[in-house]
Order: C-alpha cells, then structure tokens, then sequence
C-alpha cells in the first residue's frame, strides 16, 4: 500500500498521507461502481469480490469466495479458450478477452474481461485479479445486428423481388443478387442503369413515376418492360420510395420490382378466352358487340352488317358427328377471314350462326354484291372423308345508320331478315325490311300460344279417307292434326307445322297426335268397324329423338292399340343419306307399323333406289296427279313408279285426286290407292264414320 501512496504523492503532486488514502478511496468506490472486480489466489480460487459482481452474477460474496470462476460459466467457450486465457496468465501476462458468463438464475451476461496476474519475488503468479466490464446489451446488439444481416442476406438472395437503390437518373447506388438474373453478371457488370433494362417505349412512364415518387412520402407503383439478359421481355411492377432517413441513400429512391409476366400472360389468355371463340378463334357474340358499339361512336359513313347461318348444319354433326361439324365451322370461319380480310370485324355469334361488317358496303346494292360474292366462295366443296360437302349459308343484311344506331339494333334487324331468308328455305340473302321485327314478333307470341295450346289441348284430329280404286271402298285414313286457338281461331297447318318443327314443340306435339289417333282406333274396333290403319305423319325432328322407338311402343301399349292398325307418314328426307335415320325407321318396322313415302317424286329420292328403302308405302305426290289427264309426262312418271313400287313389293297412293277421270286413269296406270277431294275432304270422326263399313261389334 505505501508503495501505492507514494506513487499518489508523485502524481498527484501532494504531500498529505489522508488526502491520498481519500483520493484512493473515492477512485476504489467509481471502479467498484462501474467495474466487476474479482481476487483469485494462484489456483483460481476467488479471494475476493466486490458488490458488482455479487449484484451481476446475483451470488453472495461467501457464495462466490473459496471457489473458482467455474461457478459462473455458462459452458459457451469450448475447454481451449480457457486453457489459452491460463497459459497467458501462467506466464505473467495480461490476457484479455470477452466471456459469456451464467448468472445463479441461469440467464446469461457477457462481461470484457482484463486479468492482470501478480508475481512473487520469483517471477511466479501468487494472485490475479481480474476487472470485468458488463457488455450483455453491446452483445445483444451485435447478435441482432448478426441476425437481420442474415436474414437480409438470405431475403435478398433468395427473395424474387430485384430491390435496389437508385438515384433520380436511374444510376444503381445498390443492387439485390437477384439483379444477375436480369444483368447476367455481378456487382462489376457495366449495366449500371435501371433504364438500360427497361424497353425504350416505357422509358417515359418510367421517368414520370420517379419524378413523381419524389414528390411524395408514398410509395409509387408503376409497371414496364425490361429485356433481360437471355434477350426475353418480361413485364415488371415497381413500387418506388424516396429514402428520406438520414445516411448513406438519402434522397434517392428504393426500387422493388417482381415479375408480373406469367401474370400478364395469364390475363391475356383470360382475355382471349373472354373474347374470342376457341375453335374458331372470331370473335365472340359480347366482343363483336363490344367492338361494334366503339365503332358506331366513331362512325359516319355506311356500311353493311350480314348475320349469316349455315343450312342444316344440325345434320352435319347428326350425320357425320360434332367432331366433323367442327371442322366444318372452321373450314367456314377460314374462309370467311380470307373473303373478309384478316383486319375485318368478324364474328362467331352462336353455334352455326356468324355476323361480320361490310366496310366497302356503301349503299343496299354493294352490301347484296359483296354478300353474294361472300356466299359463292363458302360454297366451294369441302372433302369430308371421302366426300364432297357443299355449304349453304342464309344472311340476313342491314344498313348502317339506315337500319339502326345501336348495335343491338343492328344485329336485331340483321338477324330478323336472316330469319325471313330461313323461313323461305335458306340459301339465299335479304336486306331487312320495316316490319320485319313486327313479323318476327308475332312469330315469338305464335311459338309462345302453340306451347299452352299443346298443354291445354287446344288441337283436334281430322280424318281423310283413302280409297280402293278398284273396288271404291275405304282402305284407311290419315289422321291430319287441326289447331283451333281459343282466342285466334283456326290457324293453318302450314302456318304452325314448320314452327312446330323450329321449336321441337312437334315432339310433344307429335305423341299426343299418335296417342289420338291410337285412341280412335280403339275407339272403331269396339264400335264394330272394319279393322283399317290410321296413318300418322311423322317429323325428321321427332325421328331424331333418341327415344323416339320407345315412345311408339309405350303409346300403343297405354292405348291397348296393335302395330297393324298405325301407319307412320315420312317425308323423303327422313331417307335422304342418313344411316341413323334409316335405322330408326328400319326399328319402328319391326314393331308392326307400316311406314309411308309421303310426298314421294319431289325430294331426295330417285327411281334407283326405291328398292333399297325401309318403307312399305309410297304416296305419289298431287303434283303428279293433278295434270295427270293432260301431261303425258306426268303419267309417265306415275307408270314407272308404280312398276318399280311393284318390282319391290311397296304399295303405291296417289295423292290430290280431285276427279273421277283422275281416279281412273290412275286405276289404268295399275295405281290401286288413292285420296283426294274427290273422295273427301279431311273431317270429324263422326262424319268419317258414315264411309266405313261395319262388321260386328268390338266384344
């Protein structure tokens, strides 16, 4: 201690013994305030301690004195680390060095740690005495600071966003690793521009939204094109924000970007899907609407719209399947673009239906023109296996402003008149007309009454006889549906048959005319009448009905009605080339029920082949007979068919007779059946009733 005074005195510069011992003892009391000191004798075990090591470690100082530091290790350090610290100490050095040490309540505090050894006249440590500075909140920093550095790291080298820094010219202050898969290199890449990334085109939205992000605390989104280091264009959003915190980046702008091009394509492809017809790649009806409508708000001059349908189309895919009548759209919308030009607005509206503008269409006359050359080129043939398919189309025309305004109009009108052209057969054109909609109209209110009517039983049957030429008696009848509407009163055949047929009401429609007529042949049986058919007429529609077979059969059962008392009545159609349809009339044969050619001569069939239809019957059409007395071709017409209907076991009824000349020329001619006005009208049940003989009643 006095060597410690005299050492005071020399620097210090006093003389008085008690002012030193004051001075060292204010200087004990700041280090034992600040300092963790701790006396160890030369085999470490502690001598002494002061109260901050007793407050850190939170042991009692007769808990710490008479043991070594090992009380307070925290077991961190490996075995070497203390085994250098005693090796320098050993040797009368100070070692230094930071110590992760446990406190009695097993957290841990780390301290900066001097051990200064004390040696005996020898030169050999006899004591140490070590002075420790807490340093856990420094450590916890560190070990923080550590952290969000690696997570940082691990962010930005495996993160998908390019993040960078970038001055107000766009020059990189700093880069995210991810930027290699844009730049192709590292941080010594020349490529040291944002702009030298982004496509020329969208340098100026660029620009805008730096300017603009400069200008405000909030973030600012913006999205461009970049080309990245394999020459590909990917499309990138951006938020951008000015660094306003104080240091290094100030005033510069922090760019995150991500990749938004899988999402672009993504939109495109939903968009297209939206838009655009998949087979045949036309638009759809909402975007040609929608593009027609931006075309009407910038339009003055005229032009035609054509709303177009292929004939028949319904029995391409019956015929030859969906996937040929597919094929067949496509083969049509090709065409189309190449009659059109692949910049006209073109359209898929609905199934076979396709509507497209006539740009050079200047008036009525250049719209008909144009159609018609249109119309020529989509007949050319198209080889569908190993034949030749010829499309028919059927348009329906309007005027732009003449006809409408709107597109709704527009498309209205257009596709009224095509409904005119398809009401007159098809195959051809007609520019619409004032009252076209107003027809159309009344048709809509017709189909909607012809429903209720088939509910209500609105219909009735009437009946026209069929003769034995020869012998002049009744041979059968045909049951010929009547509609007297309540409110409209009678309406035609002609007039609701063909709407019937449009709408498919004809298939409901056509089991209540089958189950009447099974009914009144019930009916004449148990009234003791001659047993005779009631031939029925039957639609291709019904015909097309997957169930149709079963339904026949079903009605004659409910009924309690026999196959040999129904004839079923087909128009050549129902034969024309069509092997399904052929096998549904071979199926209804094979019930019992005897199937009529009505109409025969005006359609599909030819003379050649009378022998190879499923048919029992042929009815020779009126228009043959009604110039039957002074044509000599038309005798000679019916002659060969009755010769070939012999040669092939079929029966033959000629039709429209309306004479008895008529009557008995066809009986030369070797006809043996017959009806007409000159035998009678269609009419009631009862009053058919006074034509047909009687046997005995019906038991």
């Amino acid at each position: 201690m006095e060597k410690y005074i005299e050492m005071m005195h020399e620097m210090t510069g006093r003389t008085n013994k008690q002012e030193v011992e004051e001075m060292l003892a204010d200087i004990a009391y700041a280090l034992d305030q600040s300092v963790i000191v701790a006396i160890t004798d030369r085999t470490g075990k502690i001598t002494y301690v002061n109260d901050l090591f007793v407050k850190t470690s939170q042991y009692s100082a007769e808990e710490l004195i008479g043991r070594t530091h090992a009380v307070v290790n925290s077991g961190y350090h490996p075995k070497s680390f203390f085994k250098e610290m005693w090796a320098a100490i050993g040797k009368g050095e100070i070692w230094h060095g930071e110590i992760r040490n446990r406190a009695k309540d097993g957290s841990f505090y780390w301290v900066d740690t001097k051990i200064v050894p004390f040696m005996n006249e020898l030169g050999i440590p006899n004591r140490y005495i070590s002075l420790r500075y807490d340093i856990t909140e420094r450590k916890l920093m560190e070990q923080q600071i550590r952290k969000d550095a690696e997570v940082y790291q691990l962010i930005t080298e495996n993160a998908i966003d390019f993040i960078s820094v970038i001055d107000t010219s766009g020059e990189f202050q700093y880069i995210s690793p991810t930027y290699e898969q844009l730049r192709g290199c590292n941080d010594t890449c020349t490529t040291n521009n944002l702009f030298a990334l982004i496509i020329e085109e969208d340098h100026e939205v660029v620009h805008n939204a730096i300017a603009m992000a400069g200008n405000t605390h909030e973030s600012v989104t913006v999205e461009f094109r970049i080309i990245d280091q394999l020459k590909s264009i990917r499309t990138m959003e951006a938020s951008l924000k000015r660094i306003r915190q104080t240091g290094e980046y100030l005033h510069n702008l922090v760019v995150s970007m991500h990749d938004i091009t899988a999402q672009k394509e993504s939109e495109l492809r939903i968009q297209d899907l939206a838009c655009y017809d998949q087979l045949t790649t036309l638009l759809n009806r909402h975007a040609f609407g929608q593009k027609l409508y931006t075309k009407l708000e910038r339009e003055s001059s005229s032009f035609g719209l054509v709303y177009m349908n292929i004939d028949r189309f319904r029995h391409i895919n019956d015929s030859f399947g969906q996937e040929t009548g597919d094929y067949v759209l496509s083969v049509v919308a090709e065409r189309l673009k190449k009659a059109l030009g692949r910049e006209a607005m073109l359209g898929r509206i609905s199934g076979d239906e396709f509507a497209f503008i006539l740009p050079q269409a200047y008036d009525e006359k250049d719209a008909f023109l144009l159609t018609e050359r249109i119309q020529n080129q989509l007949a050319q043939p198209i080889l569908i296996g190993s034949d030749l398919y010829v499309v028919s189309t059927s348009c329906g025309i309007v005027m732009f402003p003449q006809h409408g305004r709107t597109p709704s109009d527009l498309l209205m009108k257009a596709e009224k008149a095509l409904h005119v052209v398809k009401e007159h057969g098809g195959g051809s054109l007609m520019m619409y007309e004032p009252g076209t909609a107003q027809k159309t109209l009344e048709r809509i209110l017709l189909e909607n009454e012809l429903r209720k009517s088939v509910q209500k039983g609105h219909f009735t049957l009437e009946y026209q006889p069929k003769m034995n030429l020869e012998l002049g008696e009744l041979s059968g009848v045909e049951a010929l549906v009547r509609w007297n509407h309540p409110d409209l009163g009678r309406i035609p055949p002609d007039t609701f048959i063909p709407l019937a047929e449009e709408t498919k009401i004809i298939v409901p429609l056509g089991e209540w005319i089958l189950r009447q007529a099974c009914k009144q042949a019930w009916q004449w049986r148990k009234q003791g009448f001659k047993p005779f058919r009631i031939a029925v007429n039957m639609s291709t529609v019904q015909l097309e009905e997957p169930d149709i077979v079963s339904t026949i059969k079903r009605v004659l059962h409910e009924e309690d009605v026999t196959p040999e008392f129904i004839e079923i009545e087909l128009t050549e159609s129902s034969f024309a080339d069509r092997e399904e349809m052929r096998h549904t009339i071979q199926a209804i044969r094979e019930i019992g029920i005897t199937v009529a050619i009505d109409d025969f001569g005006t359609g599909y069939s030819t003379f050649s082949y009378i022998k190879e239809l499923p048919a029992d019957t042929l009815k020779i059409d009126m228009s043959f007979i009604q110039d039957i007395d002074v044509n000599e071709q038309s005798r000679a017409i019916v002659k060969a068919i009755v010769t070939l209907a012999d040669t092939a076991g079929l029966r033959v009824i000629a039709e429209g007779i309306e004479t008895e000349e008529q009557a008995k020329l066809l009986l030369t001619l070797g006809c043996k059946e017959g009806q007409g006005y000159f035998y009678s009208k269609p009419v009631p049940a009862d009053e058919c009733e006074y034509m047909i003989p009687k046997t005995v009643e019906y038991e």
